[in-house]
């Protein structure tokens, strides 16, 4: 965001009158609540990935517990777990795109 001076920089001379200063004040308070805003949305994308690394430790039990038990009771197929990965990346690159969260 441009400063004042900058947005005035060629236009000294207008700064004293009343109803420039009247904007100014109100582009300063926009230029707050802005700035306060964005530090708002940026804290408000922990819990999506609190719930992304829930989600991912569950899978991950999950399958290790699957993987076992087919192990132990030869009753089902072992768990592929480099299919499992490739899954688990897709769904993190889907839900950082629904969150529009960016990690680069």
């Amino acid at each position: 965001m441009k400063t004042v001076k900058e947005i005035f920089e060629d236009q000294q001379q207008l700064l004293s009158e009343p109803a420039v200063q009247v904007l100014i004040a109100e582009y300063e308070t926009v230029c707050d609540d802005y700035i306060d805003l964005e530090q708002v949305t940026g804290m408000n994308k922990e819990e999506p990935l609190k719930e992304l690394v829930r989600q991912i430790l569950q899978s991950v039990n999950d399958e290790i517990k699957r993987d076992e038990d087919a192990l132990r009771f030869k009753e089902t197929a072992r768990v592929d777990f480099k299919s499992a990965v490739v899954n688990l990346k897709s769904y993190i690159y889907m839900y950082l795109k629904d969150y529009n969260i960016r990690l680069y």
